[in-house]
């Protein structure tokens, strides 16, 4: 009998080391996790508006992703009052032109909602991916857009985390890096 208990322990202790590496390393996932959710930032960035001499108002879309955090496909919805913008246009921006990607978008008199994918796996690169075309409504002198919605998926169609972030129109503090501005709501002046 004690042969039998000499052979079985070293097996046993070999399982109890085992069982408490693996412990310390859950006990270290969530930080690691955690970790490198910080350094791989998604986020889409609406630029301050530059107003033509006919009302318009012109805006940039910009998407700003880490290394290797790229996603294949982005989805967003632009807010407004319909007592101040009486339509908004997309087009596409040469980031989603040249990823082989277009916005589609539809909407109603308070928001607009656009998805921009294609159909092929590439990712889009960070830079501009839309450019935004605002008609102000009579008499008013400038509007709010905010955006909500955001999401991105990757090529394997794994949801992205993402935020959005809208520029103010004084455009003095903005940064490729929207993550550190959280609020949601920008003004676009006019006539």
């Amino acid at each position: 009998m004690p042969r039998r208990r000499w052979n079985k322990w070293p097996r046993e202790a070999a399982e109890v080391s085992g069982f408490q590496s693996a412990r310390k390393a859950v006990c270290w996932l969530p930080i690691l996790l955690w970790t490198s959710g910080l350094a791989a930032e998604t986020c889409l960035e609406l630029s301050p508006a530059t107003i033509s001499p006919d009302g318009n108002a012109s805006l940039r879309l910009s998407l700003y992703s880490s290394p290797g955090a790229a996603p294949a496909a982005v989805q967003w919805t632009f807010q407004y009052a319909s007592s101040n913008i009486r339509s908004l246009t997309v087009d596409d921006g040469p980031m989603l032109t040249s990823a082989g990607k277009t916005a589609m978008c539809a909407g109603n008199a308070a928001a607009y909602n656009c998805l921009a994918v294609g159909a092929n796996s590439n990712t889009i690169a960070s830079g501009v991916i839309a450019m935004v075309t605002a008609v102000l409504a009579r008499g008013a002198s400038a509007a709010a857009i905010s955006m909500a919605n955001s999401q991105a998926a990757s090529a394997a169609g794994y949801a992205i985390p993402i935020s959005a972030k809208v520029v103010s129109v004084s455009g003095a503090n903005s940064a490729s890096d929207c993550r550190a501005h959280p609020p949601l709501r920008g003004w676009v002046g006019g006539r």
